[in-house]
Parts: structure tokens; C-alpha cells; sequence
């Protein structure tokens, strides 16, 4: 009986020391993990705060680009080097930083040669309004292509 009970004991006193032990990590571990890695969560951590002041505190403001003719492709430049449709023109308002930052965007249509321009806007802006007068191409029959 008393072999029982000291049993018992220890078996309580090893889960209470376990889930104390548990409670003190920051993350959970998930599959895979081993042990607790500082650098990675001083990075995401990093990464989470950027992600914040970006999303709700960095000031925007709307960027409407229109053209001539209207329906031309709308392209921005993304940070990883490639084109991204963001629509027609006339567009809605495209949020941009209003921090001064210029933005490139393209506006192309078939029939007209493309244009590229930088597009910014400062906090104290409400709104941009960007139009693009488009140039026709030179018909097929003006090509010189040579011999």
C-alpha cells in the first residue's frame, strides 16, 4: 500500500514538473522542430513587424490611370522584376505608397507603341490621376527589315 502511494506521488509530481516545463516556451514545436532556434525568431518576429508598419502605418493614397485610347492594359512593376496586370483604363484607384516612393507602371494596347512612367505620391495627396496618351504604330508597309 505505501509502495502505491509513493507511486502515485511520483507520478504527479513528473506531470507537474512536464507541464510547467511546456508553459514557458514562446511557440509551440511543432513536427520536425528540434530544440528552440533564436535566430529564426528574431527574424519572423522581424519579418511580422515590418509586415505591420507597412499594412497600418505607412501612409497610401489612390492612383487612377487613365489613357488615350481608353481600354489599354494597365501593368505595375512588382519588387521581383516582373509585370503585374492590375487592370484597364480607366482604373479604379490603385493603392500605392504616399510616401514619396515612385511605382513604374506600363500602358499598353494593341495597335500603339507601350508607355512606362513612374508614378508617385506624397502623404499629404489624396490621390493621383496619371493619364498616358498612347501612340499609334507605324503601319507593317513603313518597316525597312533590311536583306
Amino acid at each position: 500500500m505505501a509502495f502505491a502511494r509513493f507511486v502515485m506521488l511520483v507520478c504527479a509530481i513528473a506531470l507537474i514538473a512536464i507541464s510547467t516545463g511546456c508553459a514557458s516556451q514562446t511557440r509551440t514545436a511543432q513536427i520536425g522542430d528540434v530544440g528552440f532556434n533564436s535566430r529564426q525568431e528574431r527574424e519572423l518576429a522581424a519579418e511580422k513587424s515590418a509586415q505591420h508598419y507597412y499594412n497600418y502605418i505607412t501612409p497610401k493614397a489612390g492612383a487612377v490611370i487613365r489613357s488615350n485610347p481608353a481600354g489599354a492594359l494597365v501593368e505595375w512593376y512588382n519588387n521581383d522584376g516582373t509585370w503585374v496586370a492590375v487592370g484597364n483604363t480607366p482604373t479604379d484607384d490603385i493603392v500605392i505608397e504616399a510616401t514619396g516612393k515612385p511605382e513604374l507602371f506600363r500602358v499598353s494596347a494593341p495597335g500603339f507603341l507601350p508607355q512606362i512612367r513612374w508614378v508617385s505620391a506624397m502623404p499629404s495627396s489624396d490621390g493621383v490621376v496619371v493619364s498616358f496618351e498612347l501612340d499609334p504604330e507605324l503601319p507593317s508597309d513603313r518597316y525597312y527589315l533590311g536583306d
